[in-house]
């Protein structure tokens, strides 16, 4: 009679261990694909060259000469999508991707001044690209940057780069300093700012500082 309990209980272990395995459920993960076309505010032509961006990130792209992108292949969900070209402001636009369908989004761009580049005497500086990324729950903003010296006779000995990154809710900001940049010379380089769990909206150059020979 023991025998016959104790198998009673693990048939009873093994039917519960069944049940629990069948409610898995493997999820597979879906994909849906973004296109769009970004215009000239004034003209309402495409425009290129246009850095297009998403947040959540998934890929980076350019615009075709006509203005137009697709993103291919993205994981279902809802998506902020980021534009970027030097001498346009950056706007941004949420769309929603669905499986195995395509969001399409239509954006506008105005010409704005350009600051992404300042000088200050002989130093010139640029910022070449930056862009949005993400690690686990924080956010990260990343540049690149070139300086170059822009006097044909005198050394700068010291400077200083000041950089200011605008998210939806504070600001934040970043120094780059350094030395012995000769006549003529160019460096180029890239930071890493850690801005929370923000996006960051516009990195702009606010102030240069140098010391010379």
């Amino acid at each position: 009679m023991k025998f016959i309990k104790n198998w009673s209980l693990l048939l009873a272990a093994i039917g519960l261990l069944m049940a629990a395995c069948s409610k898995e459920v493997v999820e597979t993960e879906t994909f849906g694909d973004i296109d769009g076309i970004v215009l000239d505010g004034e003209t309402l032509e495409g425009v290129s060259g246009v850095n297009i961006t998403t947040s959540p990130a998934s890929n980076s792209i350019l615009t075709s000469e006509d203005g137009t992108f697709l993103l291919e292949n993205v994981p279902t969900g809802n998506y902020t999508i980021q534009t970027r070209k030097r001498g346009y402001d950056n706007r941004s636009v949420s769309v929603a991707v669905r499986e195995d369908r395509t969001a399409s989004a239509t954006i506008v761009i105005d010409e704005t001044e350009d600051d992404t580049t300042a000088s200050s005497d002989d130093l010139e500086a640029e910022i070449t690209n930056w862009f949005n990324t993400t690690s686990g729950d924080s956010s990260f903003v990343e540049v690149d940057y070139r300086f170059q010296n822009m006097s044909n006779a005198s050394d700068i000995t010291e400077y200083e780069v000041y950089f200011e990154i605008l998210t939806d809710g504070e600001t934040y900001y970043f120094e780059v300093a350094g030395e012995d940049l000769r006549s003529g010379q160019s460096r180029s380089g890239d930071f890493r700012k850690y801005i929370r769990q923000a996006t960051a909206s516009d990195v702009l150059i606010t102030d240069i500082w140098i010391s010379q020979d």
